[in-house]
């Protein structure tokens, strides 16, 4: 999902949505539908939302799971790790109802692209959806994790995306910002062992 247009209509955005109930289903279904998202693909299980997966291309994945039954941290991670290639990089949006540390951190230890709070403000969830649009990031790919590279601070923010949600967040200049790389002859002084005298 590498598009760089402004809006999920322009994106010809196909999504998966996975929830744990109507309820919720219809109100993820109305605000996407909003957003003018019309490719939506509502799985009622997880079995579903896989074979959703497996026969379409899909940009996205919305995930709405906090029951015993539909455990959303195991879903990403499932996503993640049972499909190879393309597949397994679809970006992963979770949405969550107790958003803790803790539950952000296990989300994003399982693949997930990202963690939104319930309740769920539109615009916030838009914004997201966009931001993930243009993310570039690349896939990491170890036997104990896949999903999106997390070093966003360290790589700058997607094009496009002028401002990042946290102060420490890097503008798109990483580069500049960082200044010049070591030589390696500098890098090799400050390893080499150095003899101390004690007094």
């Amino acid at each position: 999902m590498s598009c760089k247009s402004a809006t999920p209509t322009q994106t010809g955005l196909t999504a998966i949505l996975l929830t744990d109930g109507p309820h919720t289903m219809d109100m993820l279904s109305a605000v996407t539908s909003g957003f003018g998202m019309t490719k939506r693909l509502k799985a009622r299980t997880i079995e579903e939302a896989f074979d959703f997966h497996k026969v379409n291309s899909i940009d996205l994945i919305i995930l709405d799971c906090s029951t015993a039954e539909m455990n959303g941290i195991e879903i990403t991670r499932r996503f993640r790790m049972e499909f190879e290639g393309e597949k397994s990089e679809s970006p992963i949006l979770a949405v969550a109802g107790h958003a803790s540390q803790l539950q952000i951190a296990q989300y994003r230890d399982a693949g997930a692209s990202f963690v939104v709070a319930k309740p769920v403000a539109p615009g916030i969830l838009l914004q997201r959806i966009l931001w993930l649009a243009q993310d570039m990031r690349d896939l990491v790919n170890t036997p104990t994790f896949r999903g999106p590279d997390r070093r966003v601070r360290a790589s700058g923010l997607p094009i496009g995306i002028t401002q990042g949600r946290r102060s420490t967040d890097l503008d798109a200049n990483v580069s500049e910002i960082a200044g010049l790389n070591l030589d390696q002859s500098k890098i090799d002084d400050m390893l080499k062992p150095v003899r101390v005298n004690l007094l």
